[in-house]
């Protein structure tokens, strides 16, 4: 790619490649989506730039798929497009910053998937720009609308837009409201289940518009929040080191606020669902950042234990990788608690149902084959098959 690259710079492409850019040449060539030769074009340019000089060394130390660099320079792009240009006036540097604290994260942890690669770049760049979030949540909640519309047909189509705070009770009291699958029933899709329970929603909150207080607790939204963010002194901090345009990305972790699942919260956000939430105080060993155990005696993980488990993570811990968010998973003993595996913070990691099963079989049947990752322990090819025996008797001169 970086060859066409050069092509391309040279003004060459169009006589050699027969393409006039390079997105279109990578299309036709590779034959993929049109979205996917932009991506590659598009790190196929910053690469032939030298723009992400992390992205490339770990590229050439085959550290790196193609499609993770893709991720990363989309990330990094999309961050620079919308970075605070009386802050960073220099793209090109915010750019290796963004690079750096992005490649920084991954050589931490391998096992980033290109989703949460996306969400990584969204945290370095709130690191870098301390307002990028709340002016983002802002702006958002500006351009809040709904739409509802009627066709001739006796349907109709509903869609909405706002701050992705709002998402979050969205999502929460829609789960709320879906049933699960009947088997013994005809099979109903997920999205006709969510349109159900959208439906079920509205009925209730007619039915109770005389209601004073809610009932309940509105949603389990579960957001963690360092406490000098919370209570304003992370931000002056940040907002002076952001000036030091010399300087990448603190490498110190949870500058800003985030739901169980990894999702960037804007602290106006935070600030407004405070009064209505339960705060609940984790406490940190200083060097590492790590959780302090609080170990129990039972085998099932209570929630404190749970929370404390899970903290630093937004998916399921599984170590090939898995996209599930943590609040889709379980509480799965490191070492087995049958075999003496204490129910600790330090013994508990979130596996999503699949991986529990399939980490349990693996447990009861040891010496199956299991795949270790990317062109890691890759299974050798089958042999040759042997030669045909000779006739017998030999066949006559």
């Amino acid at each position: 790619m970086l060859r066409l690259a050069q092509t391309h710079a040279s003004g060459n492409l169009t006589e050699i490649g027969g393409q006039a850019s390079l997105a279109g040449w990578i299309a036709h060539a590779l034959r993929v989506p049109q979205s996917e030769a932009h991506r590659l074009a598009r790190l196929a340019k910053l690469l032939f730039e030298g723009k992400l000089p992390e992205t490339r060394k770990a590229l050439d130390a085959g550290a790196l798929s193609v499609g993770e660099a893709a991720t990363i320079a989309n990330a990094v792009e999309h961050a620079t497009k919308n970075r605070d240009k009386t802050k960073f006036e220099d793209a090109d540097h915010f750019r290796k910053m963004m690079d750096t604290g992005t490649m920084a994260a991954k050589k931490a942890d391998p096992t980033l998937s290109a989703n949460e690669l996306t969400r990584t770049g969204r945290e370095v760049a709130a690191k870098l720009n301390p307002t990028l979030v709340e002016d983002q949540h802002k702006k958002a909640y500006a351009n809040r609308r709904a739409d509802l519309a009627r066709n001739p047909d006796g349907a109709h189509y509903f869609q909405t837009q706002g701050p992705d705070a709002d998402a979050e009770l969205i999502e929460k009291a829609v789960a709320a409201y879906t049933k699960p699958h009947d088997a013994n029933k005809p099979e109903v899709s997920k999205a006709e289940r969510t349109y159900d329970a959208f439906v079920e929603i509205m009925r209730v909150a007619l039915g109770h518009q005389e209601c004073a207080v809610a009932p309940g607790p509105l949603a389990m939204i579960n957001i963690t929040v360092p406490l000098d963010v919370f209570n304003g002194q992370r931000k002056a901090q940040a907002e002076a080191a952001a000036q030091k345009q010399d300087q990448g990305p603190g490498q110190e972790g949870g500058g800003f606020a985030a739901t169980q699942d990894g999702q960037v919260m804007a602290m106006d956000a935070v600030w407004k669902m405070a009064p209505d939430s339960v705060l609940r105080r984790i406490i940190t060993e200083p060097l590492s950042g790590k959780p302090l155990d609080v170990g129990h005696g039972v085998r099932s993980a209570p929630e404190q234990i749970r929370t404390v488990a899970n903290h630093g993570r937004s998916t399921c811990a599984w170590p090939q990788g898995c996209d599930v968010p943590i609040s889709g998973t379980e509480a799965d003993h490191i070492h087995s608690h049958s075999k003496g595996g204490k129910t600790s913070a330090a013994n508990i990691q979130p596996l999503c149902s699949f991986h529990n099963r399939l980490k349990y079989r693996r447990e009861k049947n040891p010496h199956r084959a299991t795949w270790q990752g990317h062109n890691r322990h890759r299974k050798p090819p089958d042999p040759a098959p042997p030669p045909d025996p000779a006739p017998d008797p030999p066949p006559r001169e």
